[in-house]
């Protein structure tokens, strides 16, 4: 079960690094978009995020429930804001993932 946590959580990082890494390569770009990419990354994420709740409670680590609530619902307003920016093609959207996966980012470190 400890391997598969750390599956979890390696590819829960793969997913955050995706996410900013687009954001800071279209950064230098004139126009950036948000892409298929980061809806992948999102729902990476999400999935991620909830198989590594499950490990440690399957293992009996401790889980700060507001944390991951806080965490679920950055989580999931990444993946509806980079849904609906991927189909409207708006710059506005493409900031708020970055600003919200920056947010997620410092939950996930800060909050202990």
């Amino acid at each position: 079960m400890e391997i598969i946590r750390y599956v979890f959580l390696v590819f829960h990082l793969f997913g955050f690094a995706a996410l900013m890494g687009g954001v800071f390569f279209q950064l230098r770009g004139k126009d950036p978009v948000t892409g298929s990419y980061m809806l992948s990354s999102a729902v990476i994420q999400l999935v991620t995020g909830a198989g590594l709740i499950w490990t440690r409670r399957s293992l009996d680590l401790p889980v700060i429930d507001a944390k991951m609530g806080v965490k679920l619902a950055l989580d999931v307003l990444i993946a509806v804001t980079a849904f609906v920016g991927m189909r409207n093609k708006q710059q506005w959207s493409f900031y708020a993932v970055g600003t919200l996966t920056a947010a997620a980012a410092v939950v996930a470190v800060a909050w202990t």
